[in-house]
């Protein structure tokens, strides 16, 4: 039987592997994301839409707006949902839980349940319909 230093020197070593494991797996999985998150909008026939078009040589057009982001693309996305959608959301640039469901409610109505995520990408925007200088409208 081991004594106690080494029973807690033995659970001390397991558990900071775990920690590691975790924290490895965590930073393969953000690297491993298909779509690069954005933090900009572009006008398109006269619509402000959010995380669209090329914002840097480097990123496609594929891109993504999350829960962790907040920034000017999530007003621009917030006012169309609010606008042409009929929701009431508080246009600060937070993609919090309200603006998930938002979407995610969408994408259930455009798109079918089965691709309701509550992620903005481009499928989401293509369906959805944008706030611009003429109302509402698809890009």
């Amino acid at each position: 039987m081991r004594s106690r230093p080494a029973r807690n020197r033995l659970a001390a070593t397991a558990l900071a592997a775990a920690v590691l494991a975790g924290l490895a797996s965590t930073s393969s999985a953000a690297a491993a994301d298909p779509y690069p998150t954005c933090n900009t909008y572009k006008n398109v026939n006269g619509h402000k839409v959010p995380a669209y078009g090329q914002p840097t040589p480097t990123l496609t057009c594929n891109l993504v707006l999350n829960t962790s982001k907040s920034n000017e693309a999530v007003k621009v996305l917030q006012t169309s949902l609010n606008n042409c959608h009929h929701f009431s959301l508080a246009v600060d640039g937070y993609y919090g839980e309200k603006t998930f469901l938002a979407v995610r409610s969408v994408q259930a109505a455009y798109l079918g349940e089965a691709h309701a995520d509550g992620y903005y990408g481009p499928r989401t925007r293509g369906a959805m319909k944008h706030w611009g200088l003429s109302g509402c409208g698809k890009i």
